[in-house]
C-alpha cells in the first residue's frame, strides 16, 4: 500500500522535562585537569597485568615462548604468574573486505575490551608544514599494515582537528580521510636571534652560563647588531665572558630565552594535555594498548608537572608508548648553516650536535619509560612504522596477584625477565598501588601550577572521559541512529539524530513522589564530529523522568527516544552519546557514523523503517521514528521517504519522479514487491511517499528494503537500501 506525502512523528511525549541549550557549532575543548582519586589495582582482588615483547637484537618480536620461561618482580621479590596468554596474530592481509556501516548503532555488542586498542596522536603542534607530510605517510603505512579487524583505533590532533575513534576495517577510510585533512602548526624560527627549546630552557629555568655564551658567540657570527659587542676584539669579548658573574646572562640573550621557553611551554601544555586525555580514556580497556606520538618531539624539562602525570596515566592505564620522530636524519638546524653567516665557533660545535638531540629528549624519555621505544635518527620511518605493527602483533600477558602490596597508593616496581639469551624484553614498569580510602581522603590534591595555555571550558569529567573512550559502555543500553532530510540553509542538510534509551531498568526513585511516580534524571551529552573539517557540534540536556509503571512496561519493548536535530553541510559523520543516570550514576555510551551526501544531486532521504504510526493532526498516519532494525513477524512494516534534487518538467515546472521497491531475502530473492509508481508532487514540488508493507508469510530472518527512485525528466535513478529483521514473539528490544 503506498500513502503519498505523510510527515512523520517523533515518539509518544512522556511525562518528562528537557532541559539544556541547542546544538551550536563549537570545538570540543579538553576537559579540566582531573583531580579525583584515580583508578588503581586491587592489590589482593584483582590481577596486576603485565603484556610484554620480547625481541631479538635486530628487533624482530620473539614467538613461541611459554609460562615457565617468564620471571616476574615485583620490588626485587618473585612473583607467581597465575595467568598466562601468549598472542600471535598474523599480518593483515592485502585487500581484506571491509564491513558497511549499520544503519543502527548499538552498545548492547560483544565484550570487546580484550582487543588492540591504538591511540595514533599527531602532534600538529610540534610538526612544522614539512615534516607533517612525512607524519601523514607514517600513520597511513601504519594503517595499512598495523592493524586489523576488531582493533579500536583512535585518531587525535593535539590541535584539536581531531578526535575520532572506530573499529577496524570498517573505519580504515574514515581515518585516511580526517588524516589528509591534518597539517603541521609549528613554523621553524630561522631568524638570527633563533634559540632552541633547550637553549631556551637551559638560559631561562637554570640560568646557565655555558649555554647563553654559546648562544651570545651564535648571536655575534650571524652579524646581530649588539651593541655591547660591536668593535669588540676576541680576546676583549672571552675576558668578559671569563668574569661573568656566576648564573647571570646578557640582558638579549636572556629576553630571547624567555620568549622561546614560554612558546615551547605553551606548545608541551597543549601536547601533554591531549596526551593526559587519551591515556586516561583507555584505563577501562583490558588488551593491548599503544599509543603511536607522531612528532619532531619534545625536550625533556622536568619544571614541567605534566610530563609526570602523562607519565603516571601511561603507567596507570598499562599503555606502551611509542614516538615516531619526524625529523629523520640529524643535522645541525639551518641557523648553523653557511647560508646564515660565518661557521659557529669551534668550542660550541659539539654542543650544537647534542643540543639538537636533546630537542626531542621528553618524547623519547616518555617512550622509554612506558615499555615502547623510539622510531628517530632515520629517513626510513615506515620501517619504524612497521616495527611497531609487528611487535603489537606478538607480545605476552602475564598476570599475577601481589603477595604483598600495602594499600598506600605508591608505585610498585615491577621487572620481567626473560630465560633465553640473546633477546631483551620491554614491558610496563609498575604500577600504582591501591590507596586506603580513609587516607586517600585525609590527603589533600597536590597543587597545580598555573597553565600558561588559554583558559578551557569546564566540562563534566565523568561524562567527558565517557565521551572520550574508543569502547562503549553498556550500563544503560542505547540504540543509535541518523536520518538525514531536506535542505534547510544554503549547503546543509536537516540531521535528525535518534538515540533509543532503555529506560525500563533504572533505579527510579518512588521515595520523592506520592503519586506513585518513578522519577529519575538523565544526563545526556551528544557530540556530533564533522570528519572533513574537524567541527564539532555539541548538545548536552537533562531529562527529568516522571513514569507511571504502565508506562515503564510499555517502554521495555519501545524504550525512550531523544531525538536532536542537527544542520550539516555534507561531509562524513560521527556522533556519540553518553548517557548517566543521577540515581546510581550507570553510564551508557554508543557511537554511530552516517553520511551527509551532496545536496546537489539527485538523492533518497534516510528511509524511516518502522513498525509504529500515529495520527497526525489533519493528515493521517505517519510512521514514528525508531533506532531499530528489528521487527515482529506477522505485522506490518511502514517505510517514509522522501526524495530531493529531481529535475522540473518545463511544461509543468514540477518534478516527474516514479519509486518502486524490493524486499529481499539473506539469499537475494524476492519475497515482497511494489511496482514503480509516480510520486504525486505537492504544489511546492515536495515528494514523499510511505509504504505500508505486509510481513504476513514473511518467516524470521534477515531481509533487506531496496528502494528505486527515477527521475523520468532527467532519466537519473537512484536506490536506497536498509537492512531489516523479522523475529518471532512481540516487538522486541534488540537494533
Amino acid at each position: 500500500m503506498v500513502m503519498e506525502h505523510r510527515p512523520y512523528l517523533l515518539p509518544a511525549t512522556l511525562l518528562v522535562g528537557v532541559m539544556g541549550g541547542a546544538a551550536s557549532t563549537l570545538a570540543q575543548p579538553p576537559p579540566k585537569t582531573d583531580t579525583s582519586p584515580p583508578p588503581t589495582f586491587a592489590g589482593t582482588v584483582e590481577l596486576v597485568t603485565v603484556d610484554a615483547v620480547v625481541t631479538q637484537k635486530d628487533g624482530r618480536p620473539v614467538a613461541g615462548l611459554q609460562r615457565e620461561d617468564f620471571t616476574l618482580l615485583e620490588e626485587g621479590v618473585k612473583q607467581e604468574i597465575s595467568s598466562f596468554e601468549a598472542v600471535d596474530l598474523p599480518a593483515p592481509a592485502p585487500g581484506r573486505p571491509v564491513t558497511p556501516r549499520p544503519p543502527v548503532s548499538t552498545n548492547r555488542v560483544a565484550d570487546s575490551r580484550t582487543s588492540r586498542s591504538f591511540v595514533i596522536v599527531f602532534d600538529d603542534h610540534h610538526l612544522s608544514p614539512l615534516n607533517a607530510q612525512r607524519a601523514k605517510a607514517a600513520v597511513a603505512a601504519f594503517l595499512d599494515k598495523g592493524v586489523r579487524e576488531g582493533d579500536r583505533v583512535t585518531l587525535i590532533a593535539t590541535g584539536g582537528a581531531a578526535w575520532w575513534s572506530t573499529q577496524m576495517e570498517a573505519g580504515r577510510a574514515d581515518l585516511l580521510a580526517l588524516l589528509k585533512g591534518l597539517d603541521g602548526r609549528r613554523i621553524p624560527d630561522s631568524g638570527y636571534d633563533h634559540v632552541t627549546d633547550y637553549e631556551a630552557m637551559r638560559v631561562y629555568v637554570y640560568q646557565d652560563t655555558l649555554a647563553g655564551n654559546r648562544v651570545l658567540r651564535r648571536f655575534e657570527s650571524l652579524g646581530l647588531n649588539l651593541p655591547d659587542l660591536r668593535d669588540r676584539t676576541r680576546q676583549e669579548r672571552e675576558e668578559r665572558e671569563a668574569v661573568t658573574l656566576p648564573g647571570v646572562n646578557d640582558l638579549l640573550v636572556e629576553s630571547r630565552a624567555a620568549d622561546a621557553y614560554q612558546r615551547a611551554r605553551a606548545r608541551n601544555e597543549v601536547t601533554f594535555t591531549a596526551l593526559d586525555r587519551a591515556l586516561k580514556a583507555l584505563t577501562a580497556a583490558k588488551g593491548r594498548k599503544a599509543l603511536i606520538l607522531v612528532s619532531e618531539g619534545f625536550i625533556n624539562d622536568p619544571s614541567m608537572d605534566a610530563f609526570k602525570d602523562v607519565t603516571e596515566a601511561a603507567r596507570r592505564a598499562n599503555v606502551a608508548i611509542y614516538f615516531v620522530d619526524t625529523r629523520g636524519l640529524q643535522a645541525l638546524p639551518g641557523v648553523f648553516s653557511a647560508q646564515f653567516g660565518p661557521a659557529i665557533d669551534e668550542r660550541d660545535m659539539s654542543a650544537a650536535l647534542a643540543d639538537t638531540s636533546q630537542e626531542a629528549a621528553g618524547s623519547e624519555l616518555l617512550a622509554l619509560d612506558t615499555g615502547g621505544f623510539a622510531v628517530r635518527n632515520t629517513n626510513d620511518m615506515l620501517a619504524g612504522v612497521d616495527r611497531i605493527a609487528r611487535e603489537s602483533r606478538t607480545y605476552y600477558l602475564l598476570g599475577y596477584n601481589p603477595r604483598s602490596a600495602p594499600r598506600d597508593g605508591r608505585f610498585r616496581r615491577i621487572q620481567v625477565q626473560v630465560a633465553r639469551k640473546g633477546v631483551g624484553v620491554r614491558a610496563r614498569k609498575g604500577y600504582y598501588a591501591p590507596l586506603d580510602p580513609a587516607v586517600a581522603a585525609a590527603t589533600p590534591p597536590k597543587p597545580r601550577p598555573k597553565a600558561t595555555a588559554p583558559p578551557r571550558t569546564e566540562k563534566d569529567e565523568e561524562l567527558q572521559r565517557a565521551l572520550d573512550s574508543p569502547y562503549p559502555a553498556d550500563a544503560i543500553p542505547l540504540r543509535m541512529a541518523a536520518y538525514v532530510r531536506d535542505e534547510t540553509l544554503l549547503g546543509k542538510a536537516r540531521v535528525l539524530v535518534d538515540t533509543d534509551i532503555d529506560v525500563a531498568d533504572l533505579p527510579f526513585d518512588e521515595s520523592a513522589d506520592g503519586g506513585g511516580r518513578l522519577r529519575d534524571v538523565l544526563d545526556v551529552l551528544l557530540v556530533v564530529a564533522h570528519r572533513d573539517s574537524g567541527e564539532s557540534y555539541r548538545d548536552d540536556q537533562k531529562i527529568e523522568l516522571a513514569l507511571l509503571p504502565g508506562t515503564r512496561d510499555r517502554l521495555r519493548q519501545s524504550w525512550y527516544s531523544h531525538v536532536r536535530e542537527f544542520e550539516l553541510p555534507p561531509g562524513g559523520y560521527q556522533a556519540k552519546v553518553v548517557v548517566r543516570d543521577r540515581n546510581r550514576r550507570r553510564l551508557g555510551t554508543v557511537t554511530h557514523e552516517f553520511e551527509v551526501v551532496s545536496l546537489e544531486q539527485l538523492r533518497i532521504s534516510s528511509p524511516i523503517l518502522t513498525d509504529a504510526v500515529q495520527q497526525a493532526e489533519g493528515r493521517g498516519l505517519a510512521p514514528v521514528l525508531v533506532a531499530r532494525r528489528t521487527f515482529p513477524r506477522g505485522g506490518a512494516l511502514y517505510c517514509q521517504f522522501d526524495v530531493y534534487g529531481a529535475a522540473r518538467d518545463k511544461t509543468t515546472g514540477k518534478p516527474r519522479v516514479s519509486a518502486g521497491y524490493e524486499v529481499r531475502r539473506a539469499d537475494g530473492t524476492v519475497a515482497r514487491r511494489g511496482e514503480p509508481t509516480p510520486i504525486e508532487p505537492t504544489s511546492l514540488g515536495y515528494l514523499s511517499r510511505m509504504l505500508a508493507m505486509g510481513l504476513a508469510g514473511m518467516p524470521a530472518g534477515d531481509y533487506e528494503l531496496v528502494l528505486r527512485v527515477r527521475d523520468e525528466v532527467a532519466g537519473k535513478v537512484q536506490e536506497a537500501r536498509e537492512p531489516f529483521t523479522l523475529v518471532t514473539g512481540s516487538s522486541p528490544s534488540a537494533p
